[in-house]
C-alpha cells in the first residue's frame, strides 16, 4: 500500500481486485444454483397450451407400477389399464394422415402440419424381475408388442396379425 493511500484512508488496488473476483463468482454459484432449483420446480400446467396437451397425454399414458403384495412381483395390468395405456399409445403414436392438408409456398415447397403425428416415443416398464426395459416406438402395434397387450386395443386388426404370421411361418419352410 503506497503512502499516499495509507493518508488518504483508501483500499488498496489488489484488495479491491481481489473483493471484484470473490463477488463475481459468488454471484456465478448464486445462478447457477437459482438455475438448478428452477429446473427442478415443477412448472405450472397452465402456463402453455402445449404443457396442458402434454400433461394429458402423460397422465393418460402413464400407469403406476403395481406390484403384487404378496410377491413383490410386478403384476399384470388390469383389463382398465391396458385400455387406458392403448388409447394413450393410439394418439402417441398415431400415424394415420386424415385430415392433414398439405400447403404449397409462393417459393414452391410444400408443407404439412403434422398435428402431434408421426413421432417416436421412448417407452419403459419394468420386468418380472424388476429390472427397467426400454424401448422407441413409432406405432401403436411396436407399443401393443413392447407392453403386452393385445394389438386389437390399439386398432390393429387380427386379420392383418394373421397374415403377417403366415408370412413369417411361410419364411421358415
Amino acid at each position: 500500500m503506497t503512502k499516499h493511500a495509507q493518508r488518504k484512508g483508501r483500499i488498496p488496488s489488489s484488495q479491491v481486485r481481489r473483493l471484484i473476483w470473490i463477488s463475481v463468482i459468488v454471484a456465478i454459484f448464486a445462478l447457477g444454483a437459482t438455475a438448478a432449483v428452477s429446473l427442478r420446480a415443477k412448472r405450472p400446467a397452465s402456463s402453455t397450451q402445449t404443457d396442458v396437451t402434454n400433461t394429458n397425454l402423460r397422465s393418460r399414458v402413464e400407469t403406476p407400477v403395481l406390484l403384487n403384495p404378496q410377491t413383490g412381483q410386478v403384476r399384470p395390468l388390469t383389463q382398465e389399464e391396458a385400455q387406458r395405456l392403448a388409447d394413450g399409445l393410439k394418439q402417441l403414436a398415431n400415424q394415420s394422415t386424415d385430415g392433414l392438408q398439405s400447403v404449397r409456398h409462393a417459393d414452391g415447397s410444400v408443407s404439412m402440419d403434422l398435428q402431434g403425428r408421426f413421432q417416436n416415443v421412448a417407452v419403459a416398464k419394468l420386468d418380472e424381475d424388476g429390472k427397467l426395459i426400454q424401448s422407441c416406438i413409432d406405432n401403436p402395434e411396436a407399443g401393443a408388442a413392447f407392453f403386452g397387450i393385445d394389438p386389437q386395443l390399439v386398432g390393429v386388426k387380427k386379420a392383418a396379425s394373421k397374415t403377417n404370421n403366415e408370412l413369417l411361418k411361410g419364411r421358415d419352410r
